[in-house]
């Protein structure tokens, strides 16, 4: 939760979920954010798990969360009605697609430049990472280990460590298959990466 604390009387005179619809609530009032202390009150964090909205990858991306979700209200009037998916393929309560949408959207609009969004990859690329590490725990496996599969993508780990999207997608669909790296499973990932890009800096 964000607010919007006046300057000049140290009152609250605005709250909000997230940046974007403050943003939108100063200026309907005609207000000016220079005339405010912006303070954000901090929860557990939550580390965004959806990956598909009726069949298409949103992962982590900036033209989704900041513009579908925020401007086109359907989803939430009629959430039902949608597929939403984390990316262990299972469904999405409303709560939890509202609290990511708040978690994505604050990160986002807190990028400042170039830098910022290198950092930014650099997070959602361990993030991504962490993902792929609970899913390869809880997937029965008998024809590979988990040694195995982390030995295969060691180079796509450093990548997105490193936070080199255009070159971790490339890789992990390059990767030979196996029992866990499938081709559904490879190309989630890569779905996931490549929806996930704020900047493509790597080698073409």
């Amino acid at each position: 939760m964000l607010y919007a604390v006046g300057k000049d009387d140290e009152k609250i005179h605005f709250r909000c979920s997230n940046k974007q619809n403050l943003d939108i609530m100063l200026k309907n009032a005609g207000k000016d954010i220079k005339d405010y202390l912006i303070l954000q009150e901090y929860g557990m964090e939550i580390v965004p798990r959806i990956a598909y909205i009726d069949g298409k990858c949103v992962y982590n991306n900036r033209e989704y969360w900041t513009k579908t979700a925020t401007e086109n209200p359907l989803l939430r009037e009629n959430f039902a009605d949608h597929t939403v998916l984390d990316y262990m393929g299972q469904p999405v309560s409303f709560d939890r697609y509202i609290d990511e949408k708040n978690t994505i959207i604050n990160r986002l609009y807190a990028i400042d430049g170039r830098a910022g969004q290198v950092s930014d990859n650099i997070a959602v690329g361990t993030e991504i990472i962490s993902l792929f590490r609970e899913e390869c725990i809880l997937t029965p496996l008998h024809t590979v280990t988990p040694d195995e599969i982390f030995t295969k993508c060691f180079m796509i780990i450093v990548a997105l460590q490193t936070g080199f999207f255009d070159r971790a997608s490339k890789m992990v669909l390059a990767i030979e298959p196996d029992e866990f790296l499938n081709p559904v499973r490879k190309q989630k990932y890569y779905d996931m990466i490549k929806s996930a890009d704020v900047i493509e800096y790597a080698e073409k």
